[in-house]
């Protein structure tokens, strides 16, 4: 998820595995969703529409529905907010909780909380400072969120109350782009990946542990599959030697992250991941023409 990135540029579904009847019954393989200069980011599984978010990267703020049938629906519209990063469906709880920042406006930096049924705000919780660009979030069962910072090479925790706790701050996560995709493992530690090292992480009671696994230069967005499988999103848009396009499954071992499979994408700037009962969704929110200056009419959502 690439906020910083394109700063210097200007500048709980269920089930990884598609079944048999998916196309017929569920989501088509692909998603090719009319959208004006949306540039979505993040992506995110709503079983309460049987349908995909994704939120724009650019102002006004809003977070849409894309189902079976492709049509883009808006859920959320927030015009006094810069665009959407990363977002995630709290459906116990009936609401959307999503990392808002813009590379119009560096250091910027909010956790947003909607009603998932009318897009209704809830809760704003302010996150910005010197250097901060907030990334990816994640949720564990108790409701907290997981913040990362690309900018501050940082990991926060929300509260449901919103009360904020930096759980690390280190050198691990930088440079920036840094920090940057998160799962919450149900083993009670999250998984954070530094996009410009390709470095994994486990991150336990504040202690960061370097896991043990090959470099995945570029890596974006993260997504845990309930059989355990790790789904790293890669990318080319800092244009990092040994970085590429694809998606990679691997298989976390304790402090070892042991790749299954890597696969190419047809797409040119996939940034995340969403796990839905039909299969992983990757987003191309078309983000490398957003850092070209240039507009687009399109986004796609594609499973892999």
């Amino acid at each position: 998820m690439r906020s910083l990135l394109i700063t210097a540029a200007l500048v709980a579904g269920l089930v990884g595995a598609a079944p048999a009847e998916a196309t017929t019954h569920g989501l088509p393989p692909v998603l090719t969703v009319a959208a004006e200069n949306l540039f979505p980011e993040g992506v995110a599984w709503d079983p309460t529409r049987q349908s995909l978010l994704v939120g724009s990267f650019t102002q006004p703020g809003l977070i849409s529905a894309v189902g079976r049938d492709g049509v883009r629906r808006t859920v959320v519209s927030e015009p006094d907010l810069p665009g959407f990063v990363g977002l995630k469906v709290d459906a116990a709880r009936h609401r959307i909780v999503a990392t808002s920042g813009s590379p119009f406006a560096p250091g910027t930096s909010f956790l947003a909380t909607y009603d998932l049924r009318t897009g209704v705000r809830e809760q704003l919780v302010d996150l910005s400072g010197d250097g901060h660009a907030v990334n990816d979030v994640v949720l564990d069962p108790a409701g907290n969120a997981y913040v990362t910072d690309t900018g501050a090479g940082a990991v926060y925790e929300v509260s449901l109350s919103g009360n904020v706790t930096t759980l690390v701050s280190d050198r691990r996560l930088t440079p920036s782009p840094g920090a940057n995709g998160i799962v919450w493992h149900p083993g009670g530690y999250l998984v954070v990946g530094n996009y410009t090292t390709g470095k994994l992480y486990r991150l336990s009671r504040g202690r960061l542990t370097e896991l043990a696994a090959p470099p995945l230069v570029g890596a974006d967005g993260l997504a845990l599959r309930p059989d355990g499988t790790l789904v790293v999103v890669t990318n080319t848009l800092s244009r990092l030697p040994g970085s590429a396009t694809a998606v990679h499954e691997l298989r976390l071992v304790g402090n070892r992250a042991v790749p299954v499979r890597t696969k190419p994408l047809p797409d040119p700037a996939p940034t995340t991941a969403a796990v839905t009962p039909y299969g992983t969704y990757v987003v191309d929110g078309r983000i490398d023409r957003f850092i070209a200056g240039e507009t687009v009419t399109d986004f796609v959502l594609r499973r892999v």
